[in-house]
Formats: C-alpha cells, structure tokens, sequence
C-alpha cells in the first residue's frame, strides 16, 4: 500500500489553484469582461480555501 504525503498534496493542489486564478486573472485583465473577473475572483478564493489561509491570513492578503 502506497504512502500519501498529505502535506505534499495539499501543496500540488494549491499550486495547481493558483496556476489556474493567474490564468483567469490574466484573462480577465485582457478582456475587461465582468464574468471572466468574477470567475478570477472565484479562482482566489478557491486558491486561498485550498491552502488553508486562516481567516487573518485571507484578510492580510485582501488588505
């Protein structure tokens, strides 16, 4: 039976969140349409849920 690295998941899938609200962000900032701005927003907090921010944390990055 195969060990997981649970630490080491998280961080792939963090990584992988992230990658993915820079894609949309970048998106978004090319077309300046509302819906691919608000899929940005909904990628972040995605990314921010997945890593495990503390709420202090979430509100420290948003400033």
């Amino acid at each position: 039976m195969p060990v997981i690295d649970l630490q080491a998941e998280r961080d792939a899938r963090s990584e992988a969140a992230f990658r993915a609200y820079v894609a949309l962000h970048e998106r978004a900032a090319a077309t300046g349409r509302l819906p691919d701005m608000a899929a940005a927003v909904r990628a972040f907090e995605t990314w921010m849920r997945i890593a495990g921010l503390s709420e202090a944390e979430r509100r420290e990055i948003l400033g």
